[in-house]
């Protein structure tokens, strides 16, 4: 074999070698979607105290597991036990004062039946003995009399009517200060409560830095909380999420953990990125620029759950993503013998 054929035969090797993996990686790149842009994501919670004080007791360390409603740090309550303590007083005060009330309340109650049947006998009293005035058995100073009588009983019972209004108007405001003694009260013990934080899911203390004795602010982070729940972030091209839908197959390498493929499938995929939203400031749209003849492509988040348990990985660790659209057709044995090399390498890297 000549030289001039030799270099003919490499070329066409070359050629032929160039087409099958062009077309390997578009079938790949469509129907089995691999992306190393991916990272495992726990949720952080950021705890903050919701009352000022200063941090008497660190009850963690960092790194530290923790479960839902361990304690995590406690403040110097000491202005907060006195403040539960004298809501307590007006709370005592107030539940006396409305107690005083309700019994003049009753007191006066009594009062006005009484001048009320009074009044109504004494109404009757006069109209009897107007009836015999008429008639000529009663004379008219004694009718008179009982006219008398019947207005100033009439009188009593409405000054009495009178004073159990204002009994009425005193008790509701006694009311409504025993409420707000008893939501003051409230608010202090929720105060004093407060000065003991306490996780609010299970997880792990990250980045502590709290130290006994700095003064907190109501709303500001002291420390972080890292859950114990695990998914994974992965951004890939827009073009190869065609044939991809909630619940498609997926593949996830960690770089942490080599030669371990765990099997997952895709619970979600963002329905938009940043740049895809505008801001209503106002002002014209500034088209993007560009002389560039192939422009990158715009990728869309995908969120990957795993379907089996992972061992401790920090969030954030990088993994890679292997999508199985195509299940069951032999692009799908690619995808995996493609993923198994993938696991492979991170021995190396």
């Amino acid at each position: 074999m000549s030289a001039e054929q030799s270099f003919n035969r490499w070329v066409r090797i070359a050629l032929v070698t160039f087409g099958v993996l062009l077309l390997y990686f578009v079938l790949i790149d469509n129907f089995a979607p691999i992306t190393p842009q991916a990272q495992a994501h726990r949720p952080v919670l950021s705890v903050a105290p919701r009352v000022a004080g200063q941090v008497e007791r660190v009850a963690v360390s960092n790194n530290q597991p923790v479960n839902a409603g361990d304690l995590l740090f406690t403040l110097d309550d000491t202005d907060y036990q006195l403040a539960l303590d004298r809501a307590a007083l007006q709370q005592q005060l107030a539940s006396a004062d409305r107690e005083r009330l309700q019994a003049a309340m009753a007191g006066i109650k009594a009062e006005a039946e009484q001048a009320r049947l009074r009044a109504e006998e004494l109404s009757r009293e006069a109209s009897r003995l107007e009836r015999l005035h008429r008639l000529g058995h009663m004379s008219v100073q004694q009718a008179e009399q009982a006219r008398n009588q019947a207005q100033q009983a009439s009188s009593a019972l409405q000054a009495v009517q009178a004073r159990q209004q204002e009994a009425r108007q005193a008790l509701a405001a006694a009311e409504l200060a025993h409420k707000q003694a008893n939501n003051a009260h409230e608010q202090a013990r929720l105060a004093l409560q407060r000065t003991r934080v306490k996780a609010e899911m299970a997880g792990r203390i990250g980045n502590l830095q709290l130290q006994e004795g700095v003064q907190a602010q109501a709303g500001q982070p002291l420390l972080a909380l890292i859950s114990n729940e695990l998914t994974v972030l992965a951004d890939l091209r827009e073009k190869t999420l065609r044939h991809v839908t909630a619940g498609t197959k997926a593949g996830v390498v960690f770089d942490a953990l080599p030669g371990q493929i765990f099997d997952a499938h895709v619970s979600s995929i963002d329905s938009g990125v940043r740049h895809g939203q505008q801001q209503a400031d106002g002002q014209l749209v500034q088209p993007e620029n560009s002389d560039r003849w192939v422009r990158d492509a715009q990728r869309l988040r995908v969120h990957i759950a795993l379907d089996e348990p992972v061992p401790g990985l920090a969030t954030g660790a990088r993994a890679t993503v292997q999508l199985f659209p195509e299940s069951g057709s032999w692009l799908h044995g690619l995808g995996w013998g493609q993923l198994w090399l993938v696991s492979q390498f991170r021995y190396l890297y």
